[in-house]
């Protein structure tokens, strides 16, 4: 685990972290309009970041807020007014976000911080579990998450492929993407879209593989690849009745037994609206 601390004074600015791979929904700073129960960006104990690093909220130490720099709407930040948080020695070093439809987040400027402390190893492949799926009962952000991560890696398909016609086999895969794809590229000869991960051996032109959920590496495949969020690639490639989706949306689930749900969504429809708004 890690802690991240001030590059100006060396104080410790975060509890110990381990590192997760970047959420797809990062791009996507708001969702809705007024939601006011929106989740943190990333889970708490964890830290993720390619360009930046991103913290919860809850996971921080010894800042205080920058006096001017809390601009927000009705229910709280949205960091539009800069870094906003400061280390004790004075300097500017984070931007907590917690307005009403942003996710909850503590961003650190680039190169104000560094990591001290042994990461850890990198857990090997085999260590999660890709047979799994939330329920959405249970996780009723899951279909929003996942929306988002198909919408990004719909983009990146199509740039793949190009102007080719793109072939989608029934399934998930072709209840996410074969209408939008159906919409791009028009050329033959078609290619294919596959999937290649834990138990799933490459067979298409263009493979969707996972990416490591610690640190976003790809999955090792041959050919074009797009790396997809591992929560979305698992609901991808397992076909079994997963996840329930209860016809009360997903938030009840003491009406399970009254009211039988259908046990998988018919599809993820990518927000490809969203995805595009924040590139």
């Amino acid at each position: 685990m890690v802690v991240f601390e001030c590059v100006g004074c060396g104080a410790p600015l975060t509890v110990p972290l381990t590192q997760v791979d970047l959420p797809d929904h990062a791009v996507v700073h708001q969702w809705g309009n007024g939601v006011r129960d929106m989740p943190g960006l990333v889970p708490a104990g964890t830290w993720a970041g390619r360009d930046a690093v991103v913290v919860a909220p809850g996971d921080v130490r010894g800042l205080s807020w920058v006096e001017g720099r809390l601009v927000g709407y009705c229910c709280g930040i949205d960091g539009h007014g800069g870094p906003n948080l400061a280390c004790a020695c004075g300097r500017p070093v984070a931007t907590r976000v917690d307005d009403c439809s942003l996710w909850q987040a503590v961003w650190f400027v680039p190169g104000a911080v560094r990591a001290t402390g042994d990461p850890g190893p990198v857990l090997p492949w085999d260590a999660f579990d890709w047979d799994g799926v939330p329920l959405t009962a249970e996780d009723r952000w899951w279909r929003v998450r996942v929306e988002i991560s198909a919408g990004a890696a719909l983009l990146r398909v199509a740039a793949v492929a190009g102007d080719a016609r793109v072939l989608v086999p029934d399934g998930p895969l072709a209840d996410t993407f074969r209408h939008e794809l159906a919409r791009c590229g028009q050329r033959d000869p078609a290619v294919t879209l596959g999937l290649a991960g834990p138990g799933a051996e490459p067979d298409s032109d263009v493979l969707l593989v996972p990416r490591h959920p610690q640190t976003g590496e790809a999955w090792p495949a041959p050919g074009p690849v797009v790396p997809v969020a591992a929560e979305l690639w698992t609901w991808l490639a397992r076909t079994a009745e997963q996840p329930v989706r209860p016809r009360t949306s997903g938030q009840w689930a003491t009406h399970l037994d009254d009211d039988p749900p259908p046990r998988r969504c018919r599809s993820i429809t990518p927000r490809v609206s969203d995805v595009l708004r924040w590139q």
